[in-house]
């Protein structure tokens, strides 16, 4: 019997370990995700060494409290905008009912759009539960300049609309494993100041940060979020924002019509 049960469990490890090798670049970016992981948390006990007053963060009212959660609450939305178009196509290939929606009347983009605004409404509706529960348990000092909150979040979403776009195409194509979301999460964590404040990194390193939409919609919803932020002091960032959506939107759509016309060229749109 035991005999019996170590050839099932040995069978099983060889299913897993075949069905993980046949999506090399899913194995690959996991491996990857790993040790960025680590090297996260490397940056993080740096920062940490600066002592109690936290110099680093005196801009967005230097409470060290407020400036986790306010990361917390961002990658929230970050991980929304990147994936949910890939995860809308993943579960209709996945149900086999993809061809079926790309001969219905609605465009695929437009169910694509549908399910991004529910899961648009339902993340800030988490946030705001989050923030309340945070505030009331641990007396978290907030200076909400709402509209500022508000644009941040809008114009974040629209520069990784076309990067989620891209990411549905790629899907369609590799099935598994999705290399730009991959990036802009790996990237948002490791340079946009999520844990840790921009400050800290090499000054290379901090160049290549401001270059990515994450770090100024992440530096736009701080200031909002717990300085006040006048207009003045959001119109750098969210103008970067909107430069981000006016290029990403054009470049993501071509990436989903070439992921579309490869998958029906391989005849693999029902396939997962």
């Amino acid at each position: 019997m035991m005999l019996v049960h170590t050839q099932k469990l040995w069978l099983f490890v060889l299913h897993n370990l075949w069905t993980s090798l046949s999506y090399r670049l899913a194995l690959v970016l996991g491996i990857a995700s790993g040790v960025i992981g680590l090297l996260q948390f490397a940056l993080l006990g740096l920062f940490l060494q600066e002592g109690n007053t936290f110099p680093a963060i005196a801009q967005y009212g230097g409470n060290i409290l407020a400036f986790l959660i306010t990361g917390s609450v961002f990658t929230a939305f970050v991980g929304m905008a990147l994936s949910t178009f890939g995860a809308f196509v993943r579960l209709e290939m996945k149900m086999g009912t993809l061809e079926h929606l790309l001969i219905s009347r609605t465009p695929l983009v437009h169910l694509m759009l549908y399910e991004g605004l529910m899961n648009f409404l339902a993340t800030v509706v988490s946030a705001i539960v989050t923030l309340t529960i945070l505030v009331l348990l641990f007396g978290v000092p907030l200076q909400v300049n709402l509209l500022g909150v508000t644009a941040s979040l809008l114009l974040l979403t629209f520069a990784l609309l076309g990067m989620g776009l891209a990411s549905a195409g790629i899907l369609l194509v590799s099935k598994q494993g999705d290399p730009i979301t991959w990036v802009f999460t790996t990237l948002t964590g490791l340079l946009s100041g999520v844990l840790y404040p921009v400050s800290i990194l090499p000054a290379w390193l901090q160049t290549i940060s401001w270059t990515l939409p994450t770090t100024q919609a992440l530096h736009a919803l701080r200031l909002s979020l717990t300085g006040a932020a006048s207009p003045h002091d959001l119109a750098a960032p969210l103008g970067a924002l909107l430069l981000w959506g006016a290029i990403s939107l054009p470049l993501g759509a071509l990436v989903l019509r070439w992921g579309l016309n490869q998958a029906r060229r391989q005849g693999s749109l029902g396939e997962f």
